[in-house]
C-alpha cells in the first residue's frame, strides 16, 4: 500500500531529532557564512618576531595572559604592540625609534620564550665561519710567567670559527618587573678542520660563564632612550694545562642606549686581582684596556652592521677592532661576514695582534 511521507506522523523523538540536526546545520552555516573576524591589534607584535620558537611563544603569551609570570603584565605587552615599528621604519616616525623598538621586542620576546617553556634564550650572538683566514697565526703562544708554548702540530692560516651564547633567568622580578638576574654562557672556538694531517684539531676554545643583573631602565635621555644596564660577574678561561693556560676574572657591567637605527653599548670591566704565582696573562689589561664600546646599525629588516672596539687607553697605543655584517640568505637563513684586527680575539693570543676575515651563517643575530 502507498503512503504519502509527509503524511505520516512523527514520533515525537524523531520529531526532536530532526529538529536539533536542523538547527546545528544552520549554526554551522552561519558560522561558515560569517568572515574571520581580525586578529587583536596587540597580536601585531608576534606577526613581527622572526624566529619561528618565539613567535609561537609570543602568541602563547599573548593569547593566555594569565599562565605568564606575575613580574610581566598584559598591559606592558600592549604598550609594546602598539609603538612597535613595522621595519624598515614606522610611517610616521621614519626612522626615529626603530633601533628603541626593536630592542622593546626583542626583550619581550625573550620574556615570553622563557615564561613559555622554562628554557634557554639567546644570549651574544651565534655563528658559524666554515672557512676563514688568519694572517699573522700566532705560532708560538707567550705569557709573561710560563713562557713560550709550542703547538703539537704546523699551525694552518685557515680555519673555522664558531661562537654559541646563551643565557637563563635565575630570578625575575626582584625589585620590579624590570629586573632579571640572569646567568649566561658563551663558548668560542677555532678549529684547524683542514688541517687533516693531524686529525683536524681544536686549536683553542675560550670558555666564558657569567652572571648578571639587568635591569631594562626605558628612559627618555637626549634625541634617543636608555634600554637598560647591568653589573655582574664573569670568568674566562681556555681549560688548557700551562703553558697554554689563560684566564681571568671580571666585575662587569653595560649601558645600552638607542636612537634611530644604532644601538651603542659601553661594556667596561674590573679585573679582579690574582697572585703572580697563579697569574698566566698578568698584562692582558695592556693590550685589552678596560671596556668594550659596541655600536650595532640595524640597516634594514634582514641587515645588520656591527662594530666592537677595545683599547688599550695607554701611550703605547693599542686598538682592537671587529666588524660584523649579516644578510639574508634565501627565506630562513643569514650570511655573516666578519672581520677582526687586533689583540684579544681568543685568549691564547691576547698579547699577539692577528687579522682574520671569514665567512659563514649567522644563526642568532644581535637582535
Amino acid at each position: 500500500m502507498d503512503h504519502n511521507f509527509f503524511s505520516c506522523p512523527l514520533r515525537p523523538a524523531t520529531a526532536l531529532l530532526i529538529l536539533l540536526g536542523a538547527t546545528l546545520a544552520h549554526g554551522q552555516s552561519a558560522r561558515l557564512s560569517t568572515p574571520p573576524e581580525e586578529p587583536p591589534a596587540k597580536l601585531k607584535i608576534c606577526t613581527d618576531v622572526e624566529n619561528g620558537v618565539e613567535r609561537l611563544a609570543c602568541y602563547d603569551r599573548m593569547l593566555a595572559p594569565s599562565q605568564d609570570r606575575a613580574y610581566q603584565s598584559e598591559n606592558r605587552m600592549e604598550t609594546l604592540a602598539d609603538t612597535n615599528p613595522a621595519l624598515p621604519g614606522r610611517e610616521e616616525g621614519g626612522d626615529s625609534d626603530v633601533m628603541a623598538s626593536l630592542v622593546d621586542q626583542y626583550v619581550a620576546a625573550e620574556k615570553a620564550v622563557f615564561s613559555f617553556s622554562g628554557g634557554f634564550v639567546g644570549h651574544r650572538p651565534m655563528y658559524i665561519l666554515p672557512f676563514s683566514y688568519l694572517k699573522n697565526a700566532n705560532r708560538q703562544p707567550v705569557s709573561p710567567r710560563t713562557g713560550v708554548a709550542q703547538y703539537d702540530y704546523p699551525l694552518d692560516n685557515q680555519e673555522a670559527k664558531y661562537q654559541i651564547s646563551f643565557k637563563v633567568p635565575l630570578l625575575t622580578g626582584m625589585l620590579d618587573d624590570r629586573t632579571t638576574l640572569w646567568f649566561g654562557y658563551t663558548q668560542k672556538s677555532f678549529w684547524q678542520v683542514y688541517n687533516t694531517d693531524d686529525s683536524a684539531p681544536f686549536r683553542e676554545t675560550n670558555y666564558e660563564p657569567e652572571l648578571f643583573v639587568r635591569y631594562e631602565t626605558n628612559y627618555d635621555f637626549g634625541p634617543g632612550k636608555l634600554n637598560g644596564v647591568t653589573l655582574g660577574f664573569n670568568h674566562e678561561s681556555n681549560g688548557q694545562s700551562e703553558p697554554r693556560s689563560r684566564s681571568w676574572n671580571r666585575v662587569t657591567a653595560s649601558a645600552a642606549y638607542s636612537y634611530g637605527r644604532w644601538l651603542f653599548v659601553l661594556q667596561p670591566w674590573y679585573r679582579m686581582p690574582e697572585s703572580a704565582s697563579e697569574d698566566d696573562n698578568a698584562d692582558i689589561e695592556r693590550y685589552l684596556g678596560h671596556a668594550n664600546y659596541l655600536a650595532i646599525y640595524r640597516w634594514s629588516e634582514n641587515r645588520t652592521l656591527s662594530l666592537k672596539l677595545m683599547n688599550n687607553l695607554r701611550s703605547d697605543n693599542k686598538t682592537s677592532v671587529e666588524l660584523g655584517y649579516s644578510f639574508p640568505m634565501g627565506d630562513t637563513m643569514k650570511g655573516y661576514i666578519h672581520y677582526y684586527n687586533g689583540y684579544g680575539e681568543s685568549l691564547i693570543d691576547y698579547n699577539q695582534r692577528v687579522q682574520r676575515i671569514g665567512v659563514g651563517i649567522m644563526l642568532k643575530d644581535w637582535l
